[in-house]
């Protein structure tokens, strides 16, 4: 059994909000699908590290020289984590929004197209559309009164350069489909989720990628979803690139990472450049690149990002991932098995493919409502929208057709936009968490949506929505003082 008590801090794990059912009363998180707290470890290992913190790869002084050290061994860490094998380049980013968009950057330069899947993050789907989309429409310098006529080229290049693949009957990818367009198309690279962000199906991708490499095209994988949850190995499970965020894996501390084949990326100038990333710029003005990791690592990099990092996936393999995997799926079905009793909730996720998402909407309440409802009177913390998969929040609501939508958002308006609710579990939760959440939704669903918040709905956008129900009367402030977040 896994004790969250053991693994944060306590402050994390309490940290008190006031609730206007029950009180003040500990906050529960259940949205680490989109942001997990520091495991304790972690804040400890950062602590200590800027104890000797010094100029990463840039001074010959002691803390440099630490700094440095640290920060390279963070690489060996994760690879060894993830299964990479020595050819392997460990670069870090900001996020998996940044890697994705490095990648895209590299392979625009690359004859052929992407294949990107219908459940993809649009993250791991609009990145590839725009430096495709530039490339197609031909890279040249324009005026700035053609640029919006120029975007739209742009969006209409890159979509016919970049080809999606969806689910069969099974709601499983279907492989026969995505070999038609290996087959069809030159695929240079094709863009695939470990897990989902909305359902938590875990593909095979083992089978996916065998498939991609018959056919000579690169397998990117967002693995956002999944590291943290299950086990991996890129070698193994034949990975070409792999793409994480430190904040999805209890290390957010802005670091994030693309794990990719050296002999690649040695092909390339670096996405960014400037100082820290190469050796000497000559009289001519030639300038010339490191043969190594070090080529993308412009300016000074964000090293408390990955040291965080190594140290969250070092505490991980610790614990053991099938340990993990185990805990979290306990509690996603004890959560899953509680809402199914509810006539008036909908639960949108497969049974025998649950992971630790679950989706779900209580019929004739408004998402945001309840997402909002959660926060306001019980300090249940939900995420509640659309989650960047349009295609797939369509599919679960059954809606064919959009036009009102977009018209009301090319006249400045913010319109309704279709979602659902999502409750997401990790270690940091437990059993009570799982149960007071059952119990919250049990009372909503009862309650059902009152005329008053029918007309906040109307007239507020999602944003504006949330603030007016988790901070009443100015409490969003009082909290942030009370804490001295602000002054």
């Amino acid at each position: 059994m896994i004790d969250p008590t053991a693994l944060f801090s306590e402050k994390i794990l309490n940290f008190s909000v006031h609730t206007s059912r029950h009180g003040a009363r500990s906050y529960i998180n259940l949205d680490s699908a989109a942001t997990t707290p520091p495991l304790r470890i972690v804040e400890n290992r950062v602590k200590s590290f800027l104890e000797t913190y010094g100029s990463v790869h840039r001074g010959a002084g002691t803390k440099s020289t630490l700094s440095t050290d640290i920060f390279e061994h963070s690489r060996r860490s994760i690879g060894k984590f993830i299964g990479a094998d020595s050819n392997t380049y460990i670069l870090f980013t900001n996020n998996t929004t940044v890697g994705m968009n490095t990648l895209a950057h590299y392979f625009s330069q690359i004859q052929g197209k992407i294949a990107v899947s219908k459940i993809e993050h649009s993250s791991s789907w609009l990145p590839w559309i725009v430096a495709e989309g530039h490339r197609s429409a031909g890279n040249q310098q324009r005026k700035i009164s053609e640029l919006a006529t120029y975007n739209s080229l742009v969006q209409e290049s890159g979509r016919k350069q970049v080809m999606r693949y969806g689910l069969n009957d099974q709601s499983e990818f279907d492989l026969a489909a995505i070999e038609v367009i290996l087959r069809e198309n030159q695929i240079k690279a094709l863009v695939l989720t470990a897990s989902s962000n909305l359902t938590g199906y875990v593909p095979e991708i083992k089978s996916i990628t065998s498939l991609a490499r018959n056919y000579g095209a690169y397998v990117v994988v967002d693995g956002c979803q999944f590291i943290q949850h299950h086990p991996v190995n890129m070698k193994e499970m034949g990975i070409d690139f792999l793409v994480a965020s430190g904040h999805k894996f209890y290390a957010p501390y802005g670091g994030g990472f693309i794990a990719g084949p050296k002999d690649f990326f040695d092909l390339f100038l670096p996405y960014q450049i400037g100082g820290g990333n190469l050796p000497y710029i000559d009289i001519a003005e030639n300038f010339y690149t490191y043969s190594s990791e070090r080529a993308h690592d412009p300016g000074t990099p964000n090293a408390v990002g990955a040291i965080s990092m190594a140290a969250a996936l070092e505490e991980l393999e610790i614990i053991g991932i099938s340990n993990i995997e185990t805990y979290e799926r306990t509690l996603a079905l004890r959560a899953l098995n509680g809402l199914a009793k509810n006539p008036r909730v909908k639960v949108l996720a497969d049974e025998t493919r649950l992971t630790t998402v679950l989706p779900f909407i209580i019929q004739g309440i408004n998402h945001n409502e309840v997402a909002a409802r959660l926060n306001d009177e019980y300090g249940i913390g939900v995420r509640a929208g659309s989650f960047c998969v349009f295609d797939s929040i369509r599919a679960l609501l059954g809606i064919e057709n959009d036009r009102d939508i977009v018209t009301e958002l090319q006249s400045g308006k913010f319109p309704e936009i279709p979602g659902i609710i999502r409750a997401s579990f990790s270690i940091a939760n437990t059993h009570d968490d799982v149960d007071a959440f059952v119990a919250a939704i049990t009372e909503i669903a009862e309650d059902g949506w009152t005329s008053a918040s029918q007309e906040v709905t109307k007239t507020k956008t999602p944003d504006t929505l949330s603030r007016s129900y988790n901070y009443r009367e100015g409490n969003q402030d009082g909290v942030c003082r009370s804490r001295g977040l602000i002054t």
